[in-house]
């Protein structure tokens, strides 16, 4: 009983810390680094389950099948960059020196430290989101999928992109639009 309670108080100060920036993702186990991402995989996400949960080898470009090595490593890089583009060609934006953030916390209430934590996010209890003062996407590991990582990218794009950024309601209008694009090219669309 100790012992966990311990592990929630380390887990608290780890996600303070990283909230704080005083620390830089001391609490995480494998760090993935893309072209224009870095992925913190929280410690008891393994790189293969998070390959798997995002299917990331259905997010792979004809190119990025070339190129891509045998390593769970690669698969990853290779899917969520092609993620990425294909967010920025959903807007039509396109913005080659982006880098930011994803950081794959276990579960949802993890997440929610991060929401509750930040002024600009209204809503708690939610399984991703995109802070534009951290650049920095939060999702969490056992509630994962392409299209939910797609929406915060496109959070992500559009915070970037614009100088005054877009009212809230449009821009979630325009990150639902690209989830759905990316969810249909996948085939992941619910059945009616």
């Amino acid at each position: 009983m100790k012992k966990l309670k311990n592990q929630k108080k380390y887990k608290l100060i780890c996600s303070w810390l990283l909230i704080s920036g005083f620390v830089s993702f001391a609490c995480f186990g494998d760090v993935i680094e893309t072209k224009y991402f870095k992925i913190n995989l929280c410690d008891n996400c393994s790189p293969s389950s998070f390959a798997e949960k995002i299917n990331a080898t259905a997010l792979f470009r004809f190119d990025a099948l070339s190129k891509n090595g045998s390593d769970i490593n690669s698969v990853i890089r290779e899917g969520i960059d092609s993620l990425f583009l294909e967010v920025c060609d959903a807007l039509d934006i396109k913005i080659q020196s982006y880098r930011g953030t994803i950081v794959v916390f276990p579960d949802i209430v993890e997440v929610s430290k991060i929401a509750s934590g930040d002024s600009q996010i209204i809503e708690a209890g939610l399984p991703s989101i995109y802070v534009p003062s951290h650049n920095t996407i939060y999702i969490s590991f056992n509630d994962a999928t392409a299209g939910m990582l797609a929406h915060e990218m496109a959070h992500a794009v559009i915070s970037t992109y614009f100088v005054v950024a877009p009212p809230p309601k449009v821009q979630e209008i325009l990150a639902g639009y690209v989830e759905y694009s990316v969810r249909k090219k996948m085939g992941v669309l619910p059945q009616k």
